[in-house]
């Protein structure tokens, strides 16, 4: 059930927009530290069904559960707040693999351009070179 000694009015900071505290040190052999933002942790009990399901939207939609659980919410009640909207850590890329979606990105508006001027020679290379570009990238993800 609800924690009812933490339910209040919205605090301006909880929109998202304010700047993170400052970062938590931890002790040796003290308690775990808490990531900013997210003060409250909510836990429920759901069926083996509904979890799965959960999970599954989850990493269709590139989310942990617990940030698909928390934008579900979100929507469902009418607020907006980045701060319950972020999902877990930012995916780093390294600068090649940035280098090589971009380059994919420009060609596939080139394949655009193309495909307006009716020109499928050109489509069709265009193609072949962002496939060129994502492929590797797409099997080194899976191995890795």
């Amino acid at each position: 059930m609800f924690d009812t000694e933490n339910t209040h009015e919205p605090h301006p900071a909880d929109d998202g927009l304010a700047p993170p505290g400052p970062a938590v040190i931890q002790e040796p052999g003290g308690p775990r530290p808490r990531p900013p933002g997210l003060e409250i942790r909510f836990v429920t009990r759901m069926s083996r069904r509904l979890a799965s399901d959960v999970t599954a939207h989850a990493r269709r939609d590139g989310l942990t559960a617990g940030a698909w659980v928390r934008r579900a919410l979100l929507d469902r009640i009418g607020m907006r707040s980045p701060v319950d909207a972020r999902s877990g850590r930012p995916v780093h890329r390294p600068p090649e693999e940035i280098a090589a979606i971009s380059a994919a990105i420009r060609e596939l508006a080139a394949v655009n351009r193309a495909v307006s001027a009716s020109d499928a020679a050109a489509a069709r290379a265009g193609l072949d070179e962002a496939r060129r570009l994502l492929i590797p990238l797409v099997i080194a993800r899976a191995a890795g």
